[in-house]
């Protein structure tokens, strides 16, 4: 008799983080098949092979994240501690061959495709998507970040016609310039749906200043994603070259995990903020006067 519904006690683990974690947010539900996710019918209706079906029909997804209200299906989540591997644009990546389970590969690739078939967004996660970041002063790892958009997507989502007929509103009254206004003001209306985005704001708002950044970081020579986000304070220029004073810095790197609705870079840019303001708040505080001595102490650095 099987004592549990988990593959693994790190899988467990996960679920319990997922549902203490984001509880307030959203429901979460392990070990779901396909069908309940898509429906018998239109698995047996689609284009897939005969065996890619039947596989579904058989199998289960480890985790599958849902709107609160409605639970319709926001994220599919698939743990490979065994191989640890990850997924990108709908696509299975692992340096490692497990001999207990030799089609693995071709059972998460069949997996993604079928999430994007049904356009559910869909991500193989491991280990080191799982682990809390030291950076964030231990409060979220990238699987966090990857639900959280998801949570964004699924309320532009849900908001499209209103932001359609704000578009339309706009061009009618000013023309070009009022709709690129209205776009940002969108934007913003949709982040704050975004907990963890909403966390970076509530936190920088009480900075004396904050300066976004954002990076369109290209893979290094691991294929990871590496990029050191700074607090700068002041800008000087001499013989024409730029210089500031950096009073903090923190580096992030990723692996470029992710479905194919969530972009790894701007999922980095996001971590790199929270890390950033996490760190600021906790070694500067809110205090004018904290960075005013940290400034003073800062070197100047080209910027």
């Amino acid at each position: 008799m099987r004592k549990s519904v988990f593959d693994s006690k790190e899988e467990e683990k996960l679920f319990k983080r997922l549902k203490t974690y984001w509880s307030k947010y959203l429901d979460v539900f392990p070990q779901l098949p396909p069908k309940n996710v898509f429906g018998y019918d239109e698995i047996m209706k689609s284009e897939m092979k005969p065996g890619a079906k039947e596989f579904l029909l058989k199998t289960s997804f480890d985790f599958v994240i849902c709107d609160i209200q409605t639970h319709a299906p926001l994220l599919v989540i698939e743990f490979d501690g065994l191989s640890g591997g990850f997924s990108r644009e709908a696509e299975y990546f692992t340096q490692r061959v497990v001999q207990i389970d030799p089609h693995r590969e071709l059972k998460m690739n069949t997996k993604l495709q079928a999430c994007r078939d049904f356009n559910i967004p869909a991500i193989v996660v491991s280990y080191q998507e799982c682990w809390v970041l030291e950076e964030s002063e231990q409060m979220i790892n990238i699987l966090d970040v990857i639900i959280a958009d998801a949570i964004e997507k699924n309320d532009h989502a849900k908001n499209y016609g209103k932001y359609v007929d704000m578009l339309s509103e706009a061009y009618n009254y000013g023309g070009q310039e009022s709709v690129d206004t209205t776009m940002i003001e969108i934007e913003m209306m949709s982040e704050l749906a975004n907990p963890i985005k909403r966390k970076i704001l509530e936190v920088t708002k009480k900075f004396p200043r904050w300066g976004t950044q954002f990076y369109f970081t290209k893979p290094d020579d691991n294929g990871n994603l590496t990029e050191t986000f700074h607090l700068d304070s002041g800008i000087n220029t001499v013989d024409g070259v730029m210089y500031t004073k950096r009073l903090l810095s923190v580096n992030v790197s990723i692996r470029q995990a992710g479905a194919f609705t969530h972009d790894p870079v701007f999922l980095l840019n996001t971590i790199g903020e929270y890390c950033l303001a996490m760190k600021t708040k906790k070694h500067l505080g809110f205090e004018w006067k904290n960075w005013a001595e940290a400034s003073e102490k800062a070197d100047w650095v080209k910027h």
